[in-house]
């Protein structure tokens, strides 16, 4: 089995194991295309690492996720003994080898989000941590912590005529501060029990965190937008009470929002244990990325109002909260301009 991807131009050819090339291809459904030539071919083995095979190289550095060894231009990421990506640069090829499903497919996904970023941070395009929907052909970006509820929100958005989704985790900024489509799958919590048919529904245990429900992006069919000017930035807080309010936010108080979630890109996968494979000149090429990101912030503050949503324990009041404000402000749907 074999999924060709093209994430905004970087094309990976994923083949290998049925079963987990099958997960590859839920996951970014969306960026599924076939034509050009890749980039990246990435092979999948559903069976034990050929520990036996491998050279006597010292280990470079240590992630939680992974021991990390490099000589020249091949890598190889020991999860412990549980998996292996051996990643040769030079051919453009990543071999991935566990016998565990869910560790393969999260291994897959996780090199796939790596490499990604760093190909579209190079070309000016940027992951802002943050859930990403088009109302009226205009983008609306929630700045949430992880498990904040972003998941959860996108389902009851998208529930409603007019809203469509750009990224339920990390929508992509470019320089003039347009928002542009990142969308995959979404997870939410086993016990949540979203209302979406089975068909479009999958249980994966994690390495570092609890299991999570993940919803096909596929189940979403055209409520998916391309593109759009950003119209709305809402920064959210938590609230220990029942009530949910939006107010202005500064532009110093959304800057700093920014330099957390754009910027430095924290809870944004960056996959230390691929950028560090690169040598100091390499390294010293991507200095200019906080310049671009900065930019890239600057561009959407301007062109974006900035506000602080403030949600407390109710969660239908706050999402009820955040669609009277956004269609107040908005106004009624109109034709999509975003594509």
């Amino acid at each position: 089995m074999k999924v060709e991807l093209d994430l905004h131009g970087m094309r990976i050819d994923v083949d290998g194991d049925a079963g987990a090339v099958d997960e590859v291809r839920r996951d970014f459904a969306w960026f599924a295309r076939g034509g050009a030539t890749a980039a990246l071919r990435m092979t999948l083995h559903a069976r034990r690492p050929p520990y036996d095979d491998l050279p006597a190289v010292d280990a470079a550095f240590s992630t939680p996720r992974n021991w990390c060894f490099r000589d020249g231009a091949t890598s190889w990421l020991d999860y412990f003994g549980r998996g292996l990506t051996v990643h040769d640069r030079g051919a453009g090829t990543l071999a991935l080898y566990s016998d565990d499903h869910d560790l393969l497919h999260e291994m897959a996904y996780l090199a796939i989000l790596s490499l990604a970023g760093q190909d579209l941070d190079r070309r000016g395009f940027h992951r802002l941590h943050a859930l990403g929907v088009e109302y009226g052909g205009r983008a609306i970006l929630l700045l949430l912590p992880s498990g904040g509820g972003k998941s959860t929100t996108a389902l009851r958005l998208l529930e409603r005529p007019g809203y469509r989704l750009l990224g339920e985790d990390t929508p992509l900024v470019d320089q003039r501060g347009d928002v542009h489509a990142f969308p995959l799958r979404l997870g939410v919590r086993p016990e949540s029990k979203p209302d979406v048919p089975p068909a479009f529904l999958r249980t994966m245990s994690r390495m570092e965190f609890d299991p999570k429900t993940l919803i096909d992006i596929a189940y979403f069919g055209d409520r998916i937008a391309t593109r759009a000017p950003p119209a709305l930035l809402l920064v959210g807080r938590r609230n220990l009470g029942t009530g949910a309010s939006i107010a202005p936010l500064g532009s110093i108080g959304a800057f700093r929002a920014l330099t957390g979630n754009l910027i430095v890109g924290l809870g944004v996968y960056q996959g230390l244990e691929f950028l560090l494979e690169r040598d100091a000149w390499e390294l010293a090429g991507k200095l200019g990325l906080v310049t671009s990101r900065a930019r890239a912030s600057l561009a959407l503050l301007r062109r974006a109002d900035a506000f602080r949503f403030t949600m407390g324990r109710d969660i239908d009041r706050n999402i009820a909260t955040l669609i009277a404000f956004v269609e107040s402000r908005l106004g009624a749907p109109a034709p999509a301009a975003s594509d």
